[in-house]
């Protein structure tokens, strides 16, 4: 035998397989190994590589001497104990019912507040109550919600902020008096504090014949309507595009005098000041445009609305008083030379103007008094209206009676008295006063 058959028969001893093993035992491996080997895939599939050009072959002994190297055995699955354990029926019972209780809690818990937004929203299940509201200037809707949650008529204010953030309502609460009701869900709440709200609260306000601006305004704000602050800022700072205003050279709260027709009135509570101002000076343009359609007039329109204002504030109430005061007053400024008159109308009231608080009886302190108003120390008209006349009096005022009167004097019987002389006037003023100077 050669050595390479002897290589290829004999058994190589391997450490730790054949030695200090039992008799037999190292056999008994070597056939278990030989037996489980796969002849097929260890040597028979092998292909040699391609031979590279001028590469010699490997040698053969290298080959013969390559054992076979047997299969790896497959890994152990795991110890039992290590495997996880089966949960046992009464644990996995216990564990569904305990997830189907949650589910239950939290599904009652959510369907509990649902619920409850839901009433709260739409107005379902709530005690009737009905407020008067009021947006004031400024107001955020942090504001308005915090209001609505204190008057009842919302529960749950973060919820109501969403609401009018998304149907994109809050732009347009605005400043006023309304009145809601519990019946009123967020919808109808949120269009109900609006400009175009139904339920907006209003007050009749009956503005009356030769108040002056600044009662009117103190009238406005008694009624709720807005502030005497407001009203006189607006008239101050607003402008008024008027043609019966277009040449008047006053400004402020003395433009408007005179200008404020006298009548009665619907406003919304906590009204914007310059809408209500526009609105009484809009029906003075609606009631001068039928009283002056026909007119032909001798003087401008804001001299006959002074006049008027004199009238009004001078008169006792009578249709024939009001045209015969309006005639003293024209003869006057017509010919101021009669009887030493000089052009002075010498009207108590248009000193009663001058003064903080209306008196009884002039003093001669009062009668002093500088001013363009005080038609003692001024001849021709005042400086402007006292007052807002009526339509009776600005009536009287273009059509004046055709009279020679140039005195006149309230007696103590409560009728004016008209005189054509001095001497007749003084003598019954003697006799009402004791006084005899040349003074109406």
């Amino acid at each position: 035998m050669s050595n390479e058959e002897k290589s290829w028969g004999e058994e190589k001893q391997v450490p730790g397989t054949a030695e200090n093993q039992p008799e037999g035992a190292a056999e008994h491996a070597k056939a278990d190994s030989w037996d489980n080997f796969d002849w097929t895939e260890g040597f028979c599939s092998w292909e040699p590589e391609p031979q590279q050009e001028g590469e010699p072959f490997p040698p053969q002994d290298d080959l013969a001497a390559a054992p076979p190297v047997p299969p790896t055995p497959p890994e152990q699955s795991q110890p039992a104990a290590e495997k996880r354990q089966p949960r046992t029926l009464p644990e996995s019972i216990l564990a569904a019912l305990i997830y189907v209780a949650g589910v239950l809690v939290i599904s009652f818990l959510l369907a509990t507040l649902g619920w409850r937004w839901a009433n709260d929203l739409l107005a379902l299940d709530k005690t009737e109550k009905t407020v008067s509201f009021t947006v004031s200037e400024g107001d955020t809707i942090a504001d308005v919600t915090d209001h609505l949650k204190e008057e009842g008529l919302i529960e749950y204010k973060f919820l109501f902020e969403i609401f009018a953030a998304v149907t994109n309502k809050t732009s347009k609460i605005t400043t006023g008096t309304y009145e809601l009701n519990t019946e009123m869900d967020y919808s109808a709440l949120l269009n109900n504090i609006s400009s175009t709200s139904v339920y907006r609260e209003t007050v009749t306000v009956t503005i009356p014949e030769g108040y002056t601006v600044a009662e009117a305004f103190q009238l406005l704000e008694d009624s709720g309507v807005c502030s005497v602050e407001d009203l006189t800022a607006s008239a101050e700072s607003d402008i008024f595009e008027y043609s019966f205003l277009e040449d008047v050279d006053r400004t402020g709260t003395a433009l408007l005098e005179g200008y404020l027709f006298p009548d009665t009135y619907e406003f919304y509570k906590d009204a914007d000041a310059e809408s209500v101002i526009k609105r009484l000076l809009s029906n003075f343009a609606d009631q001068m445009s039928e009283a002056l359609s026909e007119e032909t007039l001798a003087y401008d329109l804001d001299d006959i609305i002074i006049i008027a204002s004199i009238i009004e504030k001078e008169t006792t109430g009578s249709s024939d008083d009001r045209s015969s005061i309006a005639s003293v007053i024209y003869n006057r400024l017509e010919n101021p030379d009669y009887d030493g008159i000089g052009g002075y109308l010498q009207m108590d009231s248009t000193v009663q103007y001058l003064l903080e608080e209306r008196k009884e009886d002039l003093t001669q302190d009062d009668l002093d008094t500088d001013s363009p108003y005080n038609t003692y120390l001024y001849a021709g008209l005042p400086e402007g209206p006292i007052c807002n006349p009526g339509m009776d009096s600005i009536e009287a005022a273009l059509n004046p009676g055709d009279t020679d009167y140039y005195y006149f004097m309230l007696g103590d019987d409560g009728e004016n008295h008209f005189f054509t002389e001095s001497y007749s006037f003084n003598t019954f003023k003697a006799a009402q006063t004791g006084e005899t100077d040349d003074e109406e």
